[in-house]
């Protein structure tokens, strides 16, 4: 059968148990160096203890050391994934080639980081040939042709996002950050400048839109495309978020843990099973609308069918709840707001509205009183607000989802028979998992009969059962003994205690990591030239892919320390602002005030937009003029 993998973030141990104990078959995780998050760094013990806690339920724990290295921070680089590699992780994520130069790089898997910018089938060859496992798909790829990248390149392991942020430039190609503050996105240092206000300005000087959003995007959701992800090759799904809190991925992870368990079960997709073993529960209904979002988009995973980008707001918007139907003013402020919604609204919600400047304005709500006869919900806000009849309120933080989500408190857990029998000496208790492990407890007690013999079969059942705190849950008890025997209940509390730990050692020893030998080939790159776009910073980068048969290479823009040449693409978009305001050169007649070159402004620069209508991509530069 065909594994399917649900990836969830961990910013550090705790969120990455719950991670897995939401439905996650695994997860990635930053070290304390070189994970493209600096806000996420875990110690070795931490990584250590997640990864035997995942181990126990065949899920997997990726660790990132995917940023960009220097010469004289390969040695740490090298140290660090022995480290990891001794506490058990499954994979690393790399970005910087150099590390395939290393002296002593160890068997563990390779998993190629969506940094390395891995959108053409020619390059996910390339990264099959030369060691790696699994690639993580560039965002920008549509369905079609992550389709065609798995048909070229079937032996290699596709990985796609499938939630979260997205970052609005080619990933590993985006040097704007770096532009502007010298913090480097390649180097887990993002300033996140695509989630600032930009004036955008045409050539004859005129403001045509001020102050707006113009490179932040929606969130992505492709929950509604996991089916056809499938089909076209993709066998992990990935969560982004290695900063976010742990209600956030809780909730993300058991609604798209469900989403796949959907799949599976149809008829039709028997040839499919999760990776990872054990029942989930949770005592709340996920729901991604009620986590922090700022919209949703599908990106480009069918085309553009949405706008990608919202222009008003950067900031969480939530979900929509309702319209206002009445509202009590002075002066044109709301004392109190009355929304015709049928959700619950609780004291302590955060309620946002577009007001009429097209700004996100965000309130907390003091008091609520719910008119069950006309179906309003009156909202006393905490502060004095403006607005309009009809206004759309959203909710950006659901107080009683968020208690739901946090307090829930279930662990996930591995089903097992018992079985009790009999012996010419005693008795025996055996126990066997759901994957076949099996574990064997012996008891020596003296033989006696039960005096009370009436329920006898549940009496000892109940006992037996008693797994509240272990990781195991009883799926069948079987009782083979020829009579109906005493036991003290101490007897068979202590003996089952026994054998859980027992089967709990033996999980531990039976998970096989899979170890693959590095080995170095001359497989061709696919160019013979590389700019600045390679980000080559470090001479075993240079050694690489010059084995490779590149035959020109020049450095990336952080080795230079420099700031980047005026000729420089400083992001490579699909979030077109032309197509955002229906100005496409292709799709749309241009106004006047469009049908001309047109510039992003912020407190201190211009850029200079460029359109690559045959590709459908936005690149930004720095304006020369």
């Amino acid at each position: 059968m065909e594994k399917l993998e649900l990836l969830s973030p961990a910013k550090n141990l705790e969120i990455g148990k719950a991670a897995i104990d939401s439905g996650a078959d695994a997860v990635y995780i930053g070290a304390n160096l070189f994970g493209a998050r600096t806000n996420a760094a875990n110690s070795i013990e931490d990584i250590a203890e997640l990864v035997l806690y995942a181990h126990l339920f065949n899920a997997k724990v990726y660790v990132t050391v995917n940023t960009i290295v220097y010469d004289n921070e390969l040695k740490e680089a090298e140290e660090l994934i022995g480290e990891l590699y001794k506490v058990g992780v499954d994979a690393i994520i790399i970005q910087d080639f150099g590390i395939l130069e290393l002296a002593s790089l160890l068997p563990i898997a390779l998993h190629s980081s969506t940094q390395m910018h891995n959108y053409t089938k020619e390059k996910v060859k390339f990264l099959s040939q030369v060691g790696f496992q699994r690639v993580v798909l560039a965002r920008e790829l549509s369905i079609d042709e992550i389709a065609e990248i798995h048909k070229f390149v079937p032996e290699i392991e596709i990985e796609a996002f499938v939630h979260g942020a997205l970052c609005n430039g080619l990933s590993g190609q985006c040097y704007l950050s770096y532009e502007i503050t010298k913090r480097s996105g390649n180097r887990g240092e993002c300033s996140q400048p695509c989630r600032s206000r930009y004036d955008l300005i045409n050539a004859q000087g005129k403001v045509l839109l001020k102050d707006k959003h113009l490179l932040s995007t929606k969130d992505f959701n492709a929950s509604s495309y996991i089916p056809q992800m499938i089909d076209a090759g993709v066998r992990s799904f990935k969560i982004e978020g290695r900063l976010k809190d742990l209600d956030y991925v809780k909730n993300i992870t058991a609604y798209y843990s469900d989403e796949i368990n959907k799949f599976i079960a149809q008829s039709n997709n028997r040839n499919y099973c999760r990776q990872s073993i054990g029942k989930v529960e949770t005592s709340y209904l996920p729901d991604v609308e009620r986590s922090f979002n700022r919209g949703f988009t599908s990106f480009n995973l069918q085309g553009k069918k949405d706008k990608i980008g919202n222009l008003d707001s950067a900031k969480a918007i939530g979900k929509y709840i309702g319209k206002v139907a009445d509202f009590n003013s002075s002066e044109r402020v709301a004392q109190y707001i009355e929304i015709d919604s049928k959700e619950p609204i609780s004291n302590g919600d955060g309620l946002c509205f577009f007001n009429q400047k097209g700004q996100l304005e965000g309130f907390l709500v003091n008091k609520v009183e719910r008119n069950h006869t006309q179906g309003l919900t009156k909202i006393y806000p905490n502060k004095k607000i403006e607005i309009r009849l009809l206004t759309k309120i959203y909710r950006n933080f659901d107080t009683q989802f968020f208690k739901q989500v946090v307090q829930d408190l279930h662990k996930r857990r591995i089903g097992i028979e018992i079985i009790l029998s009999e012996t010419p000496k005693g008795f025996l208790l055996t126990a066997k998992d759901e994957t076949g492990i099996e574990v064997e407890e012996i008891i020596n007690a003296k033989k006696e009969l039960a005096l009370k013999t009436q329920d006898y079969y549940n009496n000892i059942l109940s006992q037996i059962n008693k797994l509240g705190q272990t990781i195991f849950y009883l799926t069948k008890f079987q009782y083979n003994c020829s009579q109906n025997y005493f036991f003290f209940a101490s007897l068979i509390n202590k003996h089952r205690r026994n054998l859980c730990d027992k089967l709990l050692q033996a999980r531990k020893e039976a998970y096989n990591r899979q170890e693959i030998k590095f080995e170095k080939t001359d497989y061709p790159y696919p160019q013979k030239e590389l700019d600045y776009r390679a980000n080559v910073v470090n001479e075993r980068a240079k050694q690489f892919f010059l084995r490779h048969k590149v035959e020109k290479i020049d450095y990336g823009i952080e080795a230079l320390k420099a700031n980047p040449k005026e000729d420089i693409v400083l992001m490579r978009s699909k979030n077109c602002i032309r197509y955002n305001l229906k100005q496409c050169l292709l799709r749309d007649e241009q106004t006047s005030d469009f049908n001309q070159e047109l510039f992003l402004r912020d407190n201190q620069r211009t850029y200079k937009l460029q359109f690559d209508c045959k590709n459908c991509f936005m690149d930004l530069s720095i304006n020369d003029d």
